[in-house]
């Protein structure tokens, strides 16, 4: 029995060893096929042919499972998407994109507990409207609007999922639809932060304020979660304050016309 359990532990041991090993070869792999190719298809796709279980089930299950890991998707896609924007020339923000992709990968997304879930959230909407914002600045503002609500709703689901309430369809959509809404205008008012003139990669305003903004939702509707609907001053004053604060700043200390697209 007790050679039984010691084989069971190493075949754990190396399970957890491989796991780790194919997750950061995805993260280096869709790096590398992106920047030799100098195109973003090949990292997308092998971050879609990553997910091969959405579709190992029957057909009825595939929404369902689409839904599941539309979080995981919305990071992966977006990461290999900035890859791209990085630049053509291998440079140091294409091995920190890599590194956090791996990290992600490695140390985020298999956490479950409910702090986490939160920030594997908002994680998403972060690097998801990064990337939209830079990769559909040149296309009609409607297709950065319907990727937007595509990542509002996956996050906010994915979030709402662990809680008590079973009834979060409706709240799903209309996160959704305000990240769409804040895309519209942020489409209009596009301001960016550059960090050197050796790379294309630039940070719209709008993953940070989408960002902050989901994190007072998610603390004011736990608190409603929590108290029969009702939000607490003492749960939400400090959080909003934290945002306000910042998105004051933001938008009146760094928004010069030099930091517009």
């Amino acid at each position: 029995m007790a050679d039984y359990i010691a084989l069971r532990k190493g075949r754990n041991a190396l399970s957890t060893v491989l796991h780790i090993i194919l997750n950061i070869a995805l993260a280096v792999f869709s790096t590398a096929l992106t920047v030799i190719s100098g195109n973003w298809v090949f990292g997308v796709l092998l971050v879609l042919l990553s997910k091969w279980r959405i579709v190992a089930v029957r057909p009825r299950y595939w929404w369902t499972n689409l839904k599941a890991n539309l979080v995981d998707l919305t990071v992966g896609i977006s990461l290999a998407l900035l890859v791209y924007i990085a630049g053509k020339d291998f440079n140091i923000w294409h091995v920190i994109l890599t590194a956090v992709y791996a990290i992600w990968l490695v140390g985020i997304k298999p956490r479950s507990e409910t702090i986490m879930t939160e920030f594997q959230a908002m994680f998403a909407i972060f690097f998801g409207t990064f990337a939209t914002t830079l990769i559909c600045s040149q296309f009609d503002p409607i297709v950065g609007v319907a990727l937007s609500f595509v990542i509002g709703y996956g996050a906010s689901r994915h979030v709402l999922m662990q809680s008590d309430d079973r009834d979060f369809n409706l709240m799903t959509f209309i996160c959704g639809i305000l990240l769409a809404e804040m895309s519209w205008i942020f489409y209009h008012w596009s301001i960016v932060y550059s960090f050197s003139e050796a790379t294309t990669l630039v940070v719209p305003q709008l993953p940070i304020a989408a960002s902050i903004l989901f994190f007072l939702f998610a603390r004011g509707y736990k608190s409603a979660l929590l108290h029969d609907g009702k939000i607490r001053a003492d749960d939400i004053v400090v959080p909003a304050l934290f945002s306000v604060l910042i998105m004051f700043v933001m938008i009146f200390f760094f928004s010069v016309a030099s930091f517009n697209v």
